[in-house]
């Protein structure tokens, strides 16, 4: 416990004054509700009682932090994240709540905002310290050599963002949004669409997509100008097409005709090899499935070691421009990322449309994202090239100490464009009507906000949390690849399998989702015992 000063009372009164605001909207939305009893939803009541509660209970902690008690400074700083979540939920998602309660909802939503910024400021931050927490509150960075040779934050952000594919993939079966397959054999999104469907798996694919593959170009742009500093441009290619090359032509050659086969059974067609290999040549392509980000991976890797190359020839010095200021403030920094990603992704769309996909034989890109992709992926050199233990993504700066803010504000975005989604796009859909212009410039700027605030989410989080190193996390990162690779057949199959039997769509998905981590990961840690293999995954 830190004892009580002046200094703390000082930074404590505008969290003290912002509270005592939240508390009169509270009393105020109680005096409305109870002037308009006659003619309002039980809901109101019940929501009404329980922000007073947490009203009263933020003052309780904000008096209790006055007092330099910790548990208080880190109750009042989860209950203002949840409560932001919370109000901007119930004032942009469709539900029970009249338009005046929407409206005070988003004030309090606003002065939570206010409270999540004010309790993460570093300067009162600095009076609730961390137990052994030596590490996170440093002037300098923090050296790899304290936890490991390799940084375990960004490892493990790579193998969650593919758990987050094989989770969207293995629900992508069970969403709403698909409509019945057809009696043909033709390539979807999903190839397989079972009868069971769950609305919340939609939600959650609708999340994954706003950001997840843009964020994997960015994680992997981040040590991409290290290792041609390193390497040099000649070497970097011939490791870039051992590492991405041969698994392209492994995965699109291999793996994804046997992925697709259960697409092509469901039609009732001869399910001969013959009959579906003439079925597959038939196609007009050959479909690449998710290695699709291999490829391009692959392409943006070889721009930036060209780019890299004709650098070196022109300056003696290397090292790289720092255009977005990767070494600088994190809201600055995204805000400019934000602006380029609407420049580059919004003329795309309005041009190739939002799921346009523009095929080459295997190589295949959506067409409206190929500039948003290539921005990330540059954004990643840039913050590789000034370093993951400085700049912004160093543990004791602004993105890791405020990752409240961060997160709260990639919480809205996305309720904000479920709200969009929900009560503007989905009834013109519905009625079969193209969208006009404002409803897809509203929907193109609500998916860039999400893809950049959900991102720098994430990292700020993994930055913040992910410190020490653990064995089986260590084992699921070294894998992470390699699972991106197989896991598409895996996935396919098990939702084939499970078409004949009824356990309800939310099972099915727990169970592809389980099966396919647990098999994609047992395959890879097999294969990877074979050293030609392991220099490869």
């Amino acid at each position: 416990m830190t004892a009580p000063s002046p200094a703390l009372r000082a930074q404590l009164r505008p969290v003290i004054g912002a509270q005592w605001i939240n508390l009169g909207l509270c009393l105020s939305l109680l005096s409305v509700a109870f002037a308009l009893r006659d003619s309002i939803s039980p809901a109101v009541w019940v929501r009404s009682t329980i922000i007073l509660i947490v009203g009263l209970l933020m003052l309780w902690c904000g008096k209790e932090m006055r007092r330099g008690r910790r548990w208080a400074y880190v109750r009042a700083k989860w209950i203002a994240v949840l409560g932001t979540i919370g109000f901007v939920g119930v004032a942009a998602l469709p539900g029970p709540f009249s338009a005046w309660m929407r409206i005070e909802q988003g004030a309090q939503a606003l002065v939570f905002l206010a409270l999540t910024w004010m309790l993460t400021r570093p300067a009162l931050a600095l009076f609730f310290p961390r137990v052994n927490a030596r590490m996170i509150h440093t002037e300098k960075p923090i050296p790899l050599s304290d936890a490991s040779a390799r940084d375990a934050s960004l490892d493990y952000l790579r193998a969650f963002i593919v758990l987050l594919v094989l989770l969207h993939h293995s629900v992508l079966a069970y969403a709403v949004v698909w409509p019945a397959p057809p009696r043909t054999f033709t390539i979807l999104p999903a190839p397989i669409v079972d009868p069971q469907r769950w609305a919340g798996f939609d939600l959650l694919v609708i999340f994954n997509d706003t950001f997840f593959m843009a964020l994997m170009f960015l994680l992997s742009g981040l040590f991409v100008w290290p290792s041609l500093e390193r390497k040099g441009g000649a070497r970097f290619l011939r490791d870039r097409i051992l590492r991405l090359g041969v698994p392209f032509a492994v995965a699109a050659g291999i793996l994804m005709p046997l992925a697709y086969y259960p697409s092509y059974a469901v039609t009732g067609a001869d399910p001969g090899f013959l009959a579906y290999s003439s079925a597959w040549l038939s196609l007009g392509s050959w479909p690449s499935g998710p290695a699709w980000f291999i490829w391009l991976l692959f392409v943006f890797d070889a721009v930036a070691a060209g780019l890299h190359e004709l650098r070196r020839r022109w300056r003696a010095n290397t090292r790289a421009p720092r255009y977005l200021g990767a070494d600088g403030r994190p809201p600055a920094f995204v805000a400019v990322l934000l602006v380029i990603s609407a420049l580059v992704y919004v003329p795309m769309e309005l041009v190739f449309g939002a799921d346009s996909w523009v095929t080459l034989g295997a190589f295949s890109f959506q067409a409206s994202r190929l500039l948003l992709y290539a921005t990330f992926f540059l954004v990643g050199i840039q913050m590789g090239a000034v370093g993951t233990q400085s700049g912004i993504l160093a543990r004791n700066a602004g993105l890791a100490r405020r990752w409240p803010i961060w997160l709260s504000a990639g919480l809205a975005a996305y309720a904000l464009r479920l709200a969009v989604i929900i009560a503007l796009i989905l009834p013109v859909a519905a009625a079969h009507r193209p969208l006009p212009l404002t409803l897809r410039l509203l929907s193109d700027l609500t998916l860039v906000l999400c893809c950049g605030t959900i991102s720098f989410a994430f990292i700020a989080l993994f930055r913040r949390f992910a410190i020490a190193h653990h064995a089986v996390l260590d084992s699921l990162s070294a894998s992470s690849y390699g699972m991106y690779l197989i896991h598409y057949p895996v996935v396919v199959w098990l939702q084939f399998a499970l078409l004949a039997v009824a356990p309800g769509p939310i099972t099915k998905g727990a169970i592809v989702s389980v099966g396919a981590v647990a098999l994609s990961w047992g395959i890879v840690v097999a294969l990877r015992r074979v050293p030609a293999i392991a220099r490869v995954l």
